[in-house]
């Protein structure tokens, strides 16, 4: 998995808490994901909140700028964060995890562990989770077996002797500087 410093996490935590905040008035140009998604997966794309939606389209042009254009790499960097759809997710919640993640994994295992939804710690669940939860519904949708584990997978670091370390590798990197 691609690693940055705490401080380069925080900064990049704040800054997309900014933009989550400006969120409502920025027009969002969907067209990409548009011709890329089927409908069924167009729909679990379209229940993400809109900056998860927009730093989506960043990561898949990045990918794109890159050479990339595996359809299951780029679908993927589009779905990957589907799963935090689950609940309501403010941008405290997501600058906790940062932090937490950092400075107190016991601590956040302890908050992100299963909660029911309409918990306190259900948001915090559904951050530590949603690679799975995302695949679970990417898997629903219809989307490829590859497209299913790149979600699965997203946050954790591949074996690299895996055919699909490579895919892995570039959608972690996106996903870092996106």
């Amino acid at each position: 998995m691609v690693r940055v410093s705490l401080w380069q996490s925080l900064w990049q935590r704040l800054y997309r808490g900014f933009d989550d905040l400006l969120s409502p008035w920025r027009s969002l140009d969907e067209s990409p994901a548009v011709a890329l998604l089927d409908p069924p997966a167009l729909a679990l794309y379209r229940r993400m909140a809109k900056p998860d939606r927009r730093h989506s389209l960043r990561l898949l042009e990045r990918l794109r700028q890159e050479g990339h254009e595996h359809p299951d790499l780029l679908v993927a960097a589009l779905l990957h964060d589907c799963g935090k759809a689950a609940t309501p997710l403010r941008v405290w919640h997501r600058t906790l995890k940062v932090l937490m993640r950092r400075l107190a994994p016991t601590w956040w295992a302890h908050l992100a562990a299963p909660a029911p939804p309409g918990h306190w710690r259900y948001a915090f669940f559904v951050l530590e989770h949603h690679p799975c939860l995302g695949a679970a519904w990417a898997a629903t949708a219809g989307c490829s077996p590859l497209t299913v584990w790149l979600i699965a997978h997203h946050e954790t670091d591949p074996d690299p002797s895996d055919p699909r370390a490579g895919l892995m590798v570039a959608l972690q990197a996106a996903d870092a500087a996106s």
